[in-house]
């Protein structure tokens, strides 16, 4: 399929690729840097060309490479703009222009040899298919600096999972945990306005819990020119679907809400857009490459007419490999300068130290590990530093272990792992977003703000500090706290206790612990006498009780009022209030 079309019209699809079994395994255990140590050089070429791709060229004939051209676009005068449209546009112009120009004189020799090749701009390379000469040709060719192969990323897999009820299940004990309920109902937001988009194993569009949230229903008939994308057409042609349930997971963990209680999604009036960047449980280079260009300017189902004008605010990547790569950082960097927020899960590598896998431990990108309902550190949670530049892995953490969400056919399940953690963290920035729009696009600032408000965790076995390590990075994230940072005000502190009333005054009980799973003692005492009837209940309606002695056991992190009213013998009735918090 020899390319003929000049850029910016660059091809969206990609055609979907067959290799020997030994040059593929060969292939899929090369690192996928184009810096990789083992790089070689071909004869006198100045450009190096990675072991894998010639591996694979003495298994088979014929590869498929990537080219990597030396010029790069220069995207910093895009901190001058202001709306996020505009930012967008320029990154696009930007990046597709320098390509353009930059590829004509290595795409003009692939024409002449009528090679089959696909040009990219968000990094400045050439996916091209070749045997050892043509191969020669290219590392020789003076504006070639590097040739790579088209490997593949594993998908961050659950460590586990279950399937789960699909009766109401209420708010889910994540969505809870990080405040995300009392975000909804004490500043009336839930996501409105902002899209937050996955690049992942695709999502069941029209699943209960994520069709009204799909950025292509136009209300019960569908467009998904702009709001999908399939590289290497998976799905029924133009049909966004989900072969693994991965990704419909993530995106139920964002956003989802089947408008009854099955409140699972932490921003559920976001919107959502997908790109299937990941075939099935892997992710191959070329798909996660046109995946990151669809996000900076979304096409129609065709891989056509791009516009930057429908790029989402926010991309959640629950993929991912191993760590100090950095092939993928062209990608995170554009997005940046657009004003996408990059999310990455941190990797399921854990407990060792420096186990935090790329692109989530590039610095651009927001790293998150994931902890459990007890707000335990998860055991396979990534540990930091990272190996691209020492720094601080994960940035944040956020629940991933038993998470209850969406799956194909119309269904919920639970899964463990940081690909359920970095949805929620999401889902927190389109909170804050939808909250304060002077927030949209600002990285920097919306990074601080999350950082902020995050609640420490001290945990130093891999470095760093109380408030700021390399388990937990910044500690646990809290949705209610950022959105209040981000509107200027206070962050909720535990109010003070109302004063005993005289029916009440022999009357305790205590609520131990943080988070999680809490249980209430509740203790009248045998020397009231003038009591006749006394009962508690937390402000959900759950739990009433009486009695001299009663314990209660609720789920979820979010705070709670109990309420105690008792009646004395001449029918005086007395109330007293305390709020229990995570």
């Amino acid at each position: 399929m020899s390319h003929h079309d000049p850029l910016p019209r660059v091809r969206g699809r990609l055609r979907r690729r067959l290799m020997a079994t030994g040059a593929a395994t060969a292939l899929a255990a090369a690192m996928l840097t184009v810096h990789a140590s083992g790089a070689s050089a071909v004869e006198e070429s100045s450009a190096q060309v990675d072991d894998a791709v010639l591996t694979e060229l003495a298994a088979s004939g014929t590869a498929e490479f990537f080219v990597y051209l030396d010029e790069r676009a220069d995207l910093a005068p895009v901190s001058a703009l202001s709306d996020r449209t505009a930012r967008a546009q320029f990154v696009y112009d930007q990046l597709t222009s320098v390509a353009e120009a930059s590829q004509a004189g290595v795409t003009a020799l692939l024409e002449r040899h009528g090679a089959e090749f696909t040009p990219f701009w968000i990094t400045n390379a050439i996916l091209v298919e070749g045997d050892r000469a043509l191969l020669d040709l290219l590392a020789a060719h003076p504006d070639v600096s590097s040739i790579g192969p088209n490997g593949t990323l594993p998908l961050i897999e659950p460590v586990e999972s279950a399937p789960a009820d699909n009766t109401i299940q209420s708010v889910e004990w994540g969505v809870a945990n990080i405040n995300a309920d009392d975000v909804w109902s004490d500043f009336g937001v839930t996501g409105e306005g902002i899209v937050v988009a996955s690049i992942d194993t695709g999502v069941q569009y029209d699943h209960p819990a994520l069709v009204e949230q799909y950025r292509g229903n136009n209300g019960g008939s569908f467009d998904h020119n702009y709001n999908w994308h399939d590289p290497s057409e998976v799905c029924s042609p133009g049909v966004p679907c989900d072969n693994n349930g991965h990704g419909t997971h993530v995106t139920g963990t964002m956003v989802g809400d089947d408008g009854g209680n099955n409140q699972i999604g932490v921003a559920p009036g976001a919107q959502w857009i997908a790109a299937k960047g990941c075939e099935s449980n892997s992710c191959s280079q070329s798909a996660l490459l046109s995946s990151g260009e669809w996000m900076v300017a979304p096409t129609d189902v065709n891989g056509q007419n791009p516009d930057p004008s429908k790029a989402p605010h926010i991309v959640n990547n629950s993929w991912g490999g191993g760590g100090g790569n950095t092939w993928y950082m062209d990608t995170v960097d554009s997005w940046v300068a657009a004003g996408i927020f990059p999310m990455f899960a941190n990797g399921n590598s854990g407990p060792s130290c420096g186990t935090a896998g790329s692109p989530g431990d590039y610095p651009q990108s927001y790293g998150i590990g994931a902890y459990d309902e007890s707000n335990n550190i998860a055991s396979f949670s990534s540990r930091g530093p990272s190996q691209v530049d020492s720094g601080i892995k994960p940035n944040a953490s956020a629940p991933g272990v038993s998470v209850r969400s969406s799956v194909p056919t119309n269904s919920y399940s639970s899964f463990s792992g940081t690909s359920m953690a970095s949805p929620h963290a999401s889902g927190l920035v389109a909170l804050v977003w939808s909250a304060e729009s002077s927030l949209v696009g600002d990285i920097d600032a919306t990074r601080a703000i999350v950082d902020s408000s995050s609640r420490s965790e001290s945990d130093l076995q891999c470095g760093g500090d109380a408030d700021n390590n390399n388990v937990w990075g910044q500690g646990r994230i809290d949705a209610h706290a950022a959105v209040s940072a981000a509107l200027g005000e206070d962050p909720p502190e535990d109010p003070p206790e109302d004063p005993p009333a005289d029916l009440v005054a022999d009357f305790t009980w205590d609520c131990p612990g943080s988070g999680g799973q809490r249980t209430c003692t509740f203790d009248g005492g045998p020397s009231i006498g003038d009591i006749v009837s006394w009962d508690w209940h937390f402000d959900d309606g759950n739990a009433t009780g009486s009695g001299e002695v009663v314990t209660h056991t609720y789920q979820g992190g979010r705070a709670r009022d109990v309420t105690l009213t008792v009646t004395d013998v001449d029918g005086e009735t007395d109330t007293v209030t305390q709020t229990v918090r995570p």
